[in-house]
């Protein structure tokens, strides 16, 4: 015998943000590894700016080259004013 759940989903019809996509690439072992370095524009409820992210292209991108994404994230913020 299953107990009947009752779920509610609600939708704030209001955007909470917009992102802004910039294209990268980093160039390895001299192949391209493409990149959108994300950045979203707006705060949560309690007032704090949401977390930039790095989303590769493909799948295959080496280990070693999607470590580099704090490091893409970081670089990106330092060079803001430029």
């Amino acid at each position: 015998m299953s107990e009947e759940k009752n779920v509610v989903v609600t939708i704030n019809r209001q955007p909470s943000f917009t992102e802004i996509w910039y294209e990268g690439s980093v160039t390895y072992e001299g192949k391209d590894y493409n990149f959108w370095l994300i950045n979203p524009r707006g705060l949560d409820n309690q007032g704090r700016e949401y977390e930039m992210e790095v989303r590769w292209w493909f799948k295959q991108v080496p280990r070693e080259i999607r470590a580099m994404s704090e490091t893409i994230i970081k670089d990106f913020k330092d060079n803001r004013h430029d």
